[in-house]
């Protein structure tokens, strides 16, 4: 759970901790930020108003502006920042309103908080919180959600000492270090499974209750690619624990799932040697391959790689799959990169696509 909350903290996805009351939530964000180097500001939704979040109007050379509050200020300032929004199920529906254009466009007022800056919610469920409200399908959906795990053992170690030797472990200790490949990887997985199962694109719960978790839309599943990307690939539990929170327990089992009935290949490899694909393979595993191919290409931007990749493309357009190759060839074809020299072949496989980009006029 904690490596799933450091994903999303690295990757600068919102998250949302829930839990019961007094079990300390508030005191290990607010700890392990402090420690980690992060300026924590904590905001808690219950005595705020909507104008907290959408700027206080005020007038500056005869025009009306919107003044962000001192907290928004003190973390755009600072190196790093974490801004935590305490008792969000506390929070008014128009509070919650007000909080739609932090969590996604990260705006307060008329300032936009860097990238440094992170995004980190708890909550009580609203049956045991004061006051408590259901959150709107639009808050929940762009957040991902980790149901708090209460350690007793960490606990009752702590508290003996006032917990004055705690040492939380940082970003780089919990996740390792962050690979471009591993990321591309994850995109052209998930890509390729929505393409396969369009219905789990976009599903949006009828029940209030399960409409306040993750549930499945385009939103939510570009959420779970970009924290996935932050995980240890081995990490399969935490990567089921990032699925669930951004889009629900059904979509989440169902992708694992279907990875693992799909050997995918290894971008990579492929590159090296595109006789190691069998072409011949379901749909959905050759699209996997393109898309992680086209996404490696597009990252590195050499003319090496992008060379190379062409060569893949061309493998699989020759070898009767025309049709998975086309839209990696678009992309390629639309990105080529000084020196680069496009192969016979490639003229050859895609000279339609060829015309009708006037890339190579025939």
């Amino acid at each position: 759970m904690l490596r799933a909350l450091a994903a999303a903290i690295r990757a600068n996805v919102p998250v949302l901790v829930w839990g019961q009351p007094g079990v300390g939530k508030t005191a290990y964000v607010e700890t392990w930020g402090t420690r980690n180097g992060f300026l924590v500001e904590t905001v808690v939704g219950s005595i705020r108003e909507a104008s907290d979040f959408l700027g206080l109007p005020i007038e500056v050379d005869g025009q009306v502006r919107y003044a962000p509050p001192s907290w928004a200020e003190r973390l755009a300032k600072a190196s790093k920042g974490l801004l935590f929004l305490d008792e969000l199920t506390t929070a008014a529906p128009s509070v919650q309103r007000a909080m739609l254009r932090i969590l996604q466009e990260r705006e307060v007022g008329e300032m936009t908080l860097p990238s440094s800056v992170a995004l980190v919610a708890a909550a009580n469920p609203p049956a045991v919180a004061v006051d408590g409200w259901d959150l709107a399908a639009p808050v929940a959906n762009r957040l991902m959600h980790l149901d708090w795990h209460f350690d007793a053992d960490a606990w009752l170690d702590g508290v003996v000492t006032d917990f004055a030797y705690i040492d939380p472990p940082s970003l780089e200790a919990m996740l390792g270090v962050r690979s471009d490949v591993d990321a591309i990887r994850v995109k052209g997985a998930v890509t390729a499974f929505l393409k396969a199962r369009p219905d789990l694109q976009l599903s949006l719960p009828s029940d209030p209750a399960l409409a306040g978790k993750g549930w499945p839309s385009p939103r939510s599943w570009t959420n779970a690619m970009a924290v996935l990307a932050e995980l240890d690939p081995r990490d399969e539990d935490g990567a089921l624990l990032v699925l669930k929170g951004c889009v629900g327990e059904a979509a989440a089992v169902e992708y694992l799932a279907w990875l693992a009935a799909n050997d995918l290949y290894d971008p990579e490899a492929v590159l090296a040697d595109p006789k190691i694909v069998d072409w011949t393979a379901r749909p959905d595993r050759i699209f996997a391959l393109m898309a992680s191919i086209v996404g490696l290409v597009r990252v590195r931007g050499d003319k090496g790689t992008w060379e190379r990749g062409i060569r893949v493309l061309v493998a699989c357009a020759e070898a009767g799959r025309p049709d998975l190759a086309y839209p990696g060839a678009r992309s390629l074809l639309n990105a080529v990169p000084a020196g680069a020299k496009c192969p016979q072949a490639a003229v050859d496989a895609f000279a339609d696509l060829m015309r009708r980009s006037g890339r190579w006029a025939s």
